[in-house]
Formats: C-alpha cells, structure tokens, sequence
C-alpha cells in the first residue's frame, strides 16, 4: 500500500496544471468523492466557476462492481471544454460511463480527463496523469475519520 500525502498530491495537481490550461475548459466535473479536492485546487489554478460535480458508483469498499451510476449535477450552458477530475482511473469503466453521460448532456462540448492516478490496464486512460499506480493508494483523505 502507499500513502498518498497532501504535498504529494499538491505537487501532482501543479505538474497537471500546464497541460489542464492549454486545454483550456471552460467547465471542470469533479467526480465524488475522490475527484472534488483536485477539481477545487484545478479550478482555482485555471480561474474557472463553473463546476460540477457527478456522484459515480462503481465501489463497494475494496470491491468494484459490474455496473456504474452516475447521479448528480452540471451546470447548464454550453461549454466548449469540459475537464473531468477525478483522484484514480482505475478500469477506465467509471471514466467511459461519465464521458458518456457528458456527451449526451453536452453533445457540442470537447470533453477531457485530469486524474493523478491511473493503471496502465485501464479501457479508458485519462488525458492528463502524473503517476502510475501498481499498488493500493490510501490517500491522504482516507485517514480523515472524524
């Protein structure tokens, strides 16, 4: 397992931000729960307002499931770029459901994805991505326990 720590995760969503800018979205989609602190950090880095935020289910605890749902709420509007964000692309499968669910909602939008994380196994690989996962990520949010 590796411990995934805020100033890590800080360092990554700089290392993104480049990349993230010249893509220029005029629209951020943060997927909940792990998505959100990259989304708000990218949002401010790139000054854009409109974001939104997709609860994607494809988790029970430690096991994935066969299906994904996504539920939640997107500005209206047409957008021109939207970013997803999200901590970890795993199997690709939540990342294939959300653009698809963003594509029917925003048929003109160019549509992209910044996630630290992914697995080289993924069907669907983000656009922007900084590290290579080979083990189990704890991040630094899920010693957050209250």
């Amino acid at each position: 397992m590796y411990y995934y720590s805020y100033e890590a995760f800080e360092a990554d969503m700089r290392s993104l931000l480049p990349a993230c800018r010249a893509y220029a979205p005029d629209m951020i989609v943060a997927l909940a729960r792990g998505g959100m602190m990259g989304a708000q950090l990218l949002g401010y880095g790139l000054d854009v307002r409109n974001i939104g935020l997709l609860r994607v289910a494809s988790y029970d605890d430690d096991s994935q499931r066969d299906t994904v749902t996504v539920d939640g709420d997107c500005p209206d509007g047409t957008f021109r770029r939207i970013l997803i964000v999200d901590d970890i692309v795993d199997s690709g499968k939540t990342l294939q459901q959300v653009k698809a669910y963003l594509r029917e909602r925003y048929p003109q939008s160019a549509i992209k994805c910044a996630a630290p994380w992914s697995k080289p196994t993924a069907c669907e690989q983000p656009d922007f991505s900084c590290r290579e996962a080979t083990e189990w990520i704890e991040f630094f949010w899920d010693r957050f326990d209250g």
